[in-house]
């Protein structure tokens, strides 16, 4: 279940996954309001209680902390006939724009440090309008690890399976070695560099974005190569040193090549020639392939000194090499 899927389905869509007997996992936590019984969460003109505001901020850690994850508050969750955690009733919070209003206000005071991605919303019952239901969105953090900020309940909390423990010493210290290294990503631009007539040479440039909280030293990219035209290696990029591969090239930054956090710096490049029409508005050919058949693939590796190995690819289709004009700088 995601987060912009139950905001869309509603309540209809609550229904659906209790007839499925949805489960509870990694990336979902049922809440049920529980109103007037011991240990609820809410009262019922909408408030949080003091236990509702250790169980959200329990949540908020352990998704932060986790694979990110979504709670939904307002559906009963029991364990089925398989001893599985699963939904079986819907049971809407009363007075849900008022808690809709608390839970927004809270979840910025409820971690240290603060998790900016965190949604909150929700809806009317279709029954009464004045009962609903609020669904939360936490995002994996990349400042964790973010400690629960609850009365008498200053702890880290980590999620497996659909259970949320308190982390260990080891965890803890293992987020906040994770929290101090680099966290490179990788973007692309594509300028034009020369032009002859029609004809004019375009670089495509892969660029190295540290949006992490330390230096990359050492930066180093492995871009392979697949296309349905011709492109060439213009001449290297200051500082970074190139060496060739059996399926494309390897491109290291020297000692002197760093990412500073919140930098972005050229790493790559690779070169087109792109042939416009007389009146240079509308692309023709894609070195040397007619524009219809123009199709680039190049998958990559980004790392760094003390980061992780991240993998993706860059795709440029037909469609994107129409939308070139002849005087992009």
């Amino acid at each position: 279940m995601e987060f912009d899927d139950i905001i869309s389905g509603k309540e209809a869509f609550l229904h659906e996954a209790i007839l499925l007997e949805t489960q509870e996992g990694l990336r979902l936590d049922f809440k049920a309001p529980a109103i007037g019984k011991p240990g609820a969460a809410f009262t019922a003109q909408g408030q949080l209680t003091k236990e509702g505001r250790s169980s959200l901020a329990k949540a908020l850690s352990a998704f932060s902390n986790s694979a990110g994850g979504v709670l939904v508050i307002g559906v009963v969750c029991r364990k089925n006939a398989d001893g599985v955690d699963a939904a079986i009733a819907l049971e809407p919070l009363p007075n849900w724009k008022t808690a809709l209003s608390v839970v927004s206000s809270a979840v910025g005071d409820l971690l240290q440090p603060k998790n900016d991605g965190v949604r909150v919303d929700g809806f009317a019952s279709h029954g009464n309008q004045g009962a609903g239901y609020l669904v939360i969105d936490v995002p994996r953090s990349e400042r964790r690890p973010h400690r629960s900020e609850a009365t008498d309940q200053k702890q880290y909390f980590k999620r497996s399976g659909s259970s949320t423990h308190a982390m260990e010493h080891f965890d803890i210290e293992d987020a906040f070695k994770r929290a101090s290294v680099p966290d490179l990503q990788l973007s692309t631009r594509i300028r034009r560099r020369s032009s002859s007539g029609p004809q004019g040479q375009f670089h495509l440039e892969f660029w190295l974005d540290n949006v992490g909280e330390a230096t990359a030293f050492f930066p180093s990219m492995h871009l392979e190569r697949a296309s349905t035209f011709s492109v060439e290696w213009p001449d290297h990029i200051l500082g970074v040193h190139r060496e060739r591969t059996p399926d494309g090239q390897m491109s290291y930054g020297n000692s002197e090549y760093v990412i500073h956090p919140g930098q972005s710096r050229l790493m790559e490049r690779l070169e087109m020639t792109i042939l416009f029409d007389d009146s240079r508005s509308v692309v023709e050919f894609v070195g040397g392939a007619p524009v219809g058949n123009a199709m680039l693939s190049v998958p990559y590796s980004i790392f760094a000194k003390d980061m992780r190995r991240k993998i993706g690819e860059v795709v440029l289709s037909p469609a994107e090499f129409l939308e070139l004009e002849w005087d992009s700088t």
